[in-house]
């Protein structure tokens, strides 16, 4: 399968629900750099079959916007593993990253390959992780923590 072949392959499977079970936990990321390239602000929200909660807001150092997105998704991905989360379902609004994940290494965007190798590694440690891409409304709670991230680091 060629590169374009494949991208269009994850940008097709990005889009698709995934049925969960009862006991999946749910995490929602968003990474914003302040400027583009800059302050990066990472924010988390999980949501456990039992009402749990998690919530992550907190500055990750200085990068671009795919580096602030990816940060989010391992810090997410990090946490569900802490917890022993056994089936999560990840939802991201940055298309770049979500169709990143979802091509083999191979036809990844060079520039990313360390933070993919990282998510990759994590995502091995879950029983059943599946990552989906969601507009940009309804990562709310998400992009809400991204951006506490950094008016807390400029304060």
């Amino acid at each position: 399968m060629s590169t374009k072949q494949e991208r269009a392959r994850a940008e097709k499977l990005a889009r698709q629900p995934v049925p969960a079970s009862p006991a999946a936990w749910h995490a929602w990321f968003d990474g914003s750099a302040h400027p583009n390239p800059g302050r990066i602000g990472i924010g988390v929200l999980l949501s456990g079959p039992g009402g749990e909660r998690v919530e992550i807001s907190r500055r990750a150092g200085q990068g671009s916007s795919g580096d602030a997105e990816y940060l989010a998704l391992i810090a997410a991905l990090e946490k569900a593993v802490e917890l022993g989360v056994a089936e999560l379902l990840v939802y991201g609004d940055s298309q770049v990253v979500v169709q990143d994940v979802l091509v083999s290494p191979q036809a990844g965007a060079k520039a990313l390959e360390e933070h993919r190798a990282r998510v990759g590694q994590l995502m091995a440690a879950l029983a059943q992780v599946n990552v989906r891409w969601v507009p940009r409304h309804r990562n709310g709670d998400a992009d809400r923590l991204s951006q506490q991230a950094i008016r807390e680091s400029a304060a």
